[in-house]
């Protein structure tokens, strides 16, 4: 289970959002020098807001660690990364064939063209199917522990 510690933005009875600092493996390293620690540095921190089932009867301004499953993880990226890939490849490899053997125009830029066609209706099914997953519990992230109940509000994250 993938864990990372946040702070309780907002709080009912059934669901928390809770913020959380996305870092880098670079924020943990002695060595700076290496190109993905510039680009870190650069494009500094990331606060995300996720919204979590409120199992633990959280409050505002609760510290708390969400976890999330490591397979939920795997399979939705290959979702959003592979897959418009994958229509990106069969889109202009199946044009390739088809225009040679029908008569439509061929070529280098026909082809890229096909191909991003291709990309962009791979990109609207994975949109399709995230939002249908969005509903399964296996893919939503947890609350697992309040790690320190706090008695006022006071978030430590810049937007």
């Amino acid at each position: 289970m993938l864990e990372e510690e946040g702070v309780v933005v907002e709080a009912t009875e059934q669901f928390v959002w809770v913020r959380t600092q996305r870092t880098s493996g670079c924020s943990h390293c002695t060595v700076n020098s290496c190109g993905t620690g510039s680009l870190d540095g650069l494009f500094g921190q990331k606060v995300n807001e996720v919204k979590v089932i409120n199992n633990l009867s959280a409050k505002l301004g609760d510290k708390v660690v969400i976890g999330l499953e490591e397979q939920a993880l795997v399979r939705g990226s290959l979702l959003l990364y592979i897959l418009p890939l994958l229509f990106l490849f069969a889109v202009a490899v199946s044009y390739e064939n088809i225009a040679a053997s029908v008569g439509l125009p061929s070529g280098d830029g026909w082809t890229a063209l096909a191909g991003l066609v291709g990309l962009a209706g791979g990109l609207g099914v994975a949109r399709y199917l995230s939002a249908l997953l969005s509903e399964d519990s296996r893919y939503q992230p947890i609350l697992l522990k309040i790690a320190t109940p706090t008695l006022y509000y006071q978030p430590n994250f810049n937007k």
